[in-house]
């Protein structure tokens, strides 16, 4: 895990969103073509909010959110490749 990629992994969600201010967008649309780690991860949570997307919606508590936040950032940290 390369210290840019801590630094994007933050803004991933809002990025995805589209969220984010064109500088910040460009800055990590970059960082992606860079590296692949981060790429893969992107893409499998591009995968994962078209899933969620076709699914009833539910409110998702917010422990869950940060839960699930610091175990993506741990798999960034771990350099792990997501699971297809």
């Amino acid at each position: 895990m390369h210290e840019d990629c801590m630094k994007h992994v933050e803004h991933i969600s809002e990025f995805l969103d589209g969220e984010l201010d064109e500088a910040t967008s460009e800055e990590i649309r970059a960082h992606l073509e860079d590296c692949p780690e981060c790429r893969a991860c992107v893409e499998s949570l591009k995968k994962t909010v078209d899933v969620m997307k076709r699914c009833p919606r539910e409110a998702v508590p917010r422990d869950v959110k940060v839960r699930l936040r610091a175990a993506l950032r741990d798999c960034v940290a771990r350099g792990a490749s997501p699971r297809p």
